[in-house]
């Protein structure tokens, strides 16, 4: 394989989107060409942007405010990007992240209004150039009936999941509003489907990908 490909995760909390790369992961080892598959996470990822999520998701005593967040997903995403994906892509790798700037543009930017969807765009642009995901997976779940799985749940939520309805509804708009903007990248999933339904969904979207890619290469 000599192009590499970048497939993101992604979706408001509850939406199974946890699951299912748990689950993809799994499919993932069971391939002959497993070693072709790089994973990461966001935040997080390198060293650094570990450091910085346990900065964003868990630290109270002295919470980020909007454009600190802001900022510093930024942070870990230019490392990310610089560390880990680019290098990856460029040895023709297939990179899988568990959330990328589409998590930005509805948490920090419908839900927080700390910027408008387009300048958060070009703050991404800063960092990644020409760069995009060349599939992402959107889990869609209306986020009423997110919260009711959430209440189902014991879990110890992060700063994140904490957040009322109204904040997850502006991150469900925000959703929305990506995944129609650049609707060419995007698979939209129903995510109140069976686990079982949506992961077969997302393998056959992958290996059609990964088939259509490896035509590319050969002409």
């Amino acid at each position: 394989m000599k192009n590499g490909l970048f497939i993101t995760f992604e979706g408001g909390d509850a939406c199974g989107k946890s699951t299912q790369v748990k689950l993809f992961k799994e499919y993932v080892a069971t391939r002959k060409d497993k070693e072709h598959f790089v994973f990461v996470r966001e935040p997080g990822g390198t060293s650094l942007g570990e450091k910085i999520r346990e900065l964003l998701l868990c630290y109270e005593e002295d919470s980020p405010v909007p454009k600190a967040e802001l900022l510093l997903f930024l942070a870990s995403r230019a490392q990310l990007f610089e560390k880990t994906i680019l290098p990856a892509l460029n040895q023709g790798k297939i990179v899988v992240a568990d959330r990328f700037y589409d998590s930005t543009i509805a948490y920090q930017g419908f839900a927080r209004k700390i910027f408008e969807a387009d300048e958060i765009l070009k703050l991404n642009e800063m960092i990644l150039g020409k760069y995009k995901p060349d599939l992402t997976f959107y889990l869609k779940i209306k986020p009423e009936i997110a919260f009711e799985r959430k209440n189902l749940n014991s879990l110890n939520f992060d700063r994140m999941e904490k957040e009322d309805l109204d904040f997850h509804q502006k991150v469900y708009e925000g959703y929305e509003f990506i995944s129609k903007k650049e609707k060419e990248r995007f698979v939209v999933l129903d995510a109140t489907k069976s686990i079982d339904e949506i992961h077969n969904e997302i393998v056959s979207s992958v290996e059609n990908l990964i088939k259509n890619n490896t035509k590319k290469c050969k002409t």
